[in-house]
């Protein structure tokens, strides 16, 4: 069954619209992706008057072009941007209205199947949500970190690596980060401090570091410090049943950082370790 005259006209009217929303979205990936819409299955299901007389200016202008904005923005991130390439294999957006009572959101953005869908209540409000949706949450991401907390890690790489560089400036031996121990207590974090990672553990490790250069001003606690952890290895765990919010331990040549709660982060800062030497 044709659509009515008057619909037909306004995705006529606004074919332009979709095109530059297009070409908006090849512009920040590099690689063109296209927008898939059932017409026939929207109009049944959405009902009221506005979206017949307006379906392209709703959907070719405003939807599409609040999606394309979101796709724009989380692409400016090298590392979003490439897992947007990598998750949309299909490269379309699908829209697709959700009469279900269940759903409880006036959109939602998900990756299926290779190809990223867009669901929507069939009373459609609320379009400009689509634009500020941190499209980033939602991509799938290789190993145990989710996109966010990549791309915080990332952000964070320099600092970690100037608190390393004091330590070993003092101690005049190479000092590292076991990264791998990072990936070990991420699922214990709360979600909330997970996407956040990178800034979290950057400044534990700075208090750490801060603490190891203040103590390693007396040459003898600093030889003492390179006869414990000669690794010059940092290794942090998490320990649900220790008492102290912070504990230091060397072991195996390497040095211990575990905690029970992300709380009173800055104890690593006057731990004293001296007494474990």
């Amino acid at each position: 069954m044709p659509l009515p005259l008057v619909t037909r006209k306004s995705l006529r009217d606004n074919e332009e619209k979709l095109k530059e929303n297009v070409e908006k979205i090849q512009q920040a990936l590099g690689v063109e992706w296209t927008y898939e819409f059932d017409f026939e299955t929207i109009l049944a299901k959405c009902t009221e008057e506005y979206v017949k007389n307006d379906l392209g200016g709703l959907f070719y202008k405003d939807i599409a072009g609040n999606i394309a904005d979101c796709i724009e923005r989380c692409s400016k991130d090298e590392m979003s941007k490439e897992a947007l390439v990598e998750a949309n294999t299909a490269q379309k957006i699908v829209l697709i209205p959700n009469d279900d009572k269940k759903f409880n959101a006036y959109w939602k953005y998900e990756f299926v199947n290779g190809e990223l869908r867009v669901y929507f209540k069939p009373n459609i409000c609320n379009v400009s949500d689509l634009s500020y949706f941190k499209l980033e949450t939602i991509i799938p991401s290789p190993g145990v970190y989710s996109l966010p907390a990549r791309i915080n890690l990332k952000e964070k790489q320099e600092k970690f690596t100037e608190s390393l560089e004091k330590v070993k400036a003092v101690t005049k031996m190479e000092w590292t980060l076991d990264e791998s121990s990072l990936e070990t207590l991420y699922p214990s974090l709360d979600k909330s401090y997970q996407e956040r990672i990178g800034d979290i553990f950057s400044e534990i490790l700075d208090y750490a570091c801060e603490n190891i250069v203040k103590r390693c001003g007396d040459e003898m606690v600093c030889e003492a410090v390179q006869e414990a952890c000669p690794s010059g290895k940092i290794v942090f765990k998490f320990d649900a049943k220790q008492s102290e919010y912070w504990k230091w331990k060397f072991a195996d040549g390497e040095l211990h950082i575990s905690f029970k709660s992300i709380c009173n982060t800055s104890d690593n800062c006057y731990y004293d370790f001296e007494k474990l030497l």
